[in-house]
């Protein structure tokens, strides 16, 4: 039954002595690690280029920063939809875990190019008078803001899953194991926090948010190839379809209309009335 319920990349049903198990779930946790490392390098200071860099006020600096967060955590709903509906876990991380990356890539190039951001001042100064940052430029920043967001809010509610996914839960052996795995995805948040927050946002501090950016390009790209070549070893769960169809179909057909083992397609089929849900 396990079988039936699990398939590999390419859609065949799992073998228990290839798929899954703690080798497979490595490679969900260096997703974890390194996702969580560039996130945060960027979530953590992003006031501070929004303010100094892009010469927004401070209050609207404040706004930017908290739309963006929340942003990141209510489009789990999204990514949590997809994944269970359509796409199932490694399909929505590996399409939005390189949406996350094009928006890393995109700040970093802005926060690069000088005809992409307003002119170097001091806003602490009262004597210069800067320039918000508007039109062109303000566009190209918020859409690489936002291309982070939906490609983490999407990533964050199927790393942990996925990597749980792994591990046969009737198996006692393997359901022990469960229990490591989430000890070392708790870990790996952890390390890829602390790093971000250390040693990532020194490096943006001292060498320029362009390449505190471009650090975070990186370990995004680097846990993207860490889920990749785990690719062979995952066991997946094939989307069980939208999860607004037994909601419809119980709505439009009550039970007490035809019994819950007869579809309304057959129930029907004498009307000659033909009916699609979804």
């Amino acid at each position: 039954m396990e079988a039936e319920l699990s398939i590999d990349w390419k859609g065949r049903p799992c073998k228990p002595n290839k798929h899954g198990g703690m080798r497979a779930a490595v490679f969900v946790l260096g997703i974890q690690a390194f996702e969580i490392m560039a996130i945060a390098a960027v979530g953590n200071n992003l006031i501070t280029y929004v303010f100094d860099d892009m010469h927004f006020p401070l209050s609207k600096a404040a706004n930017i920063v908290t739309n963006f967060i929340g942003t990141v955590f209510i489009l789990s709903l999204l990514g949590g939809f997809l994944s269970d509906s359509y796409l199932g876990s490694f399909w929505t991380m590996l399409i939005f875990g390189f949406i996350e990356l094009s928006g890393f890539i995109l700040l970093s190039v802005q926060a690069h190019l000088p005809q992409l951001r307003p002119p170097k001042c001091k806003m602490m100064s009262k004597e210069d008078q800067c320039i918000e940052a508007k039109g062109f430029k303000a566009t190209i920043f918020f859409v690489a803001l936002y291309l982070v967001a939906l490609g983490s809010g999407c990533l964050k509610p199927n790393m942990i899953s996925h990597g749980a996914d792994q591990f046969m839960k009737e198996d006692p052996k393997q359901s022990k194991k469960l229990s490591t795995y989430f000890n070392s995805a708790y870990f790996s948040f952890c390390v890829g926090e602390l790093f971000a927050l250390t040693v990532l946002v020194w490096v943006q501090t001292r060498s320029g948010m362009d390449i505190g950016f471009l650090i975070s390009s990186v370990a995004m790209a680097m846990g993207l190839l860490s889920l990749i070549f785990g690719m062979v070893f995952y066991r997946n769960r094939p989307p069980q379809g939208s999860i607004f169809t037994p909601i419809a179909r119980r709505s439009l057909y009550p039970p007490e209309i035809f019994p819950a083992d007869i579809s309304p397609a057959i129930f029907l089929a004498d009307s000659f009335t033909p009916i699609t849900l979804f």
